[in-house]
């Protein structure tokens, strides 16, 4: 009885879910305030983004409590279905991006350079009422699926007796999926999305206790890799010329300007709530990579300051559901849903603070997109499914 009572309290922790909805609420207050202006420009309506994300976010819950009530150690099946279907949709996306701009698919338009959307139903196919055209990144859902997916594969050949061959596989396949995922989002092309894909295949590799040896050697090779793709992109050498150099009078620059405008004109206390100046369409992207500097504006710096509290705070519990967990698979995905989380948050603060070059990374819960919340949700549930396993065993 003691035992059962005790499994009871645990088991009552809702503390990640208190967090998860803290973030959703506060994201969509800041959704309806920054985009108002632009909405009402682009639609006419000025509550048409804050109400798209109401409906991603409905949808996002669902998904959230359906993993959260599933065990996560069944999700094996899952994880090598969502690696096929992702797979095929960056091949479908880098055969498109071979293409030329003007003679773009309709199921994968060319957008600013990019082949970074899979449309399901776009015209002349019929629209999904309120919701119009529906599609998704198949760059976020990789941030999903190798999470999922290579924790089972790493998780699985662990579990094989003859641990003196089988520790060389881990590298193999580590590095396979890592780079067949990453190198594919690279053709859209899409470097920061990539970069954040093979760094959360790296996480679960040196939590799996791996051999360090083999990744040590290869980081030489990969940050030349990188340096190659940005010497041979004029728009990424644009963007590090800005963040070496300052050139604040280029075109370049003027993302970077208005969101350092944006964040300096709060001050401590802020400019106040609804009164932000940067949204009447100066700084672009309002609502989903540089609400962050919308933030700052209006609630200062005190008002960042606690955003990062709470989202670091919700990141320890990430990590120590990680270490709680009982079994190599939970801690596998725990930190690589954890790291995932993590790294785009602070990506997304140091590209609007200027500490590196821009880059197009939301704030998981907080910014506006389909994608990034509907694939954050489901990571978000598998964790909180590790979360409650581990309580009750």
């Amino acid at each position: 009885m003691k035992n059962k009572n005790k499994w009871k309290r645990k088991s009552k922790d809702n503390s990640l879910i208190v967090m998860v909805l803290s973030l959703l609420g506060f994201g969509l207050l800041m959704i309806a305030d920054s985009t108002s202006v632009y909405s009402t420009n682009l639609y006419g309506k000025p509550y048409r983004f804050v109400l798209l994300q109401v409906v991603w976010i409905i949808i996002g819950l669902i998904f959230f409590f359906a993993f959260h009530r599933f065990d996560y150690r069944k999700l094996f099946k899952f994880s090598r279905f969502l690696f096929i279907f992702n797979l095929v949709a960056l091949c479908f996306l880098a055969i498109a991006g071979i293409m030329p701009c003007s003679n773009s698919l309709e199921f994968a338009p060319c957008v600013n350079g990019a082949n970074r959307w899979f449309y399901l139903n776009p015209p002349p196919l019929p629209q999904i009422p309120f919701v119009g055209v529906l599609g998704f990144q198949p760059g976020e859902l990789a941030k999903l699926t190798i999470i999922l997916y290579l924790s089972f594969q790493l998780n699985l050949i662990m579990e094989k007796e003859n641990l003196g061959k089988e520790k060389k596989d881990l590298f193999k396949t580590y590095m396979k999926i890592s780079i067949m995922l990453a190198g594919l989002i690279l053709l859209e092309p899409n470097m920061s999305t990539a970069v954040i894909v093979f760094f959360l295949g790296t996480v679960i590799y040196f939590v799996s206790g791996a051999p360090l040896k083999p990744l040590l050697v290869s980081i030489p090779i990969i940050l030349l890799l990188g340096v190659v793709f940005i010497v041979s992109s004029p728009y990424r050498m644009d963007r590090l010329k800005v963040l070496i150099s300052g050139g604040d009078d280029t075109e370049s620059s003027y993302h970077s300007r208005q969101a350092l405008v944006a964040l300096g004109s709060g001050g401590f206390w802020g400019v106040g709530f609804g009164q932000s100046k940067q949204k009447y369409q100066y700084l672009p992207e309002v609502a989903s990579d540089s609400i962050f500097a919308i933030i700052g504006e209006e609630f200062g710096f005190i008002g960042t300051v606690a955003v990062i509290i709470v989202y670091s705070i919700l990141i320890s519990k990430g990590f120590k559901i990680a270490k709680g967990s009982d079994d190599l698979l939970g801690k596998l995905l725990a930190s690589g849903i954890t790291s995932w989380l993590g790294i785009q948050f602070l990506i997304n603060i140091a590209s609007m603070t200027k500490l590196i070059p821009l880059t197009g990374v939301p704030i998981p819960l907080i910014s506006y997109g389909g994608s990034s919340m509907l694939f954050s949700m489901i990571g978000l549930g598998i964790l909180s499914s590790i979360q409650k396993v581990s309580e009750l065993e």
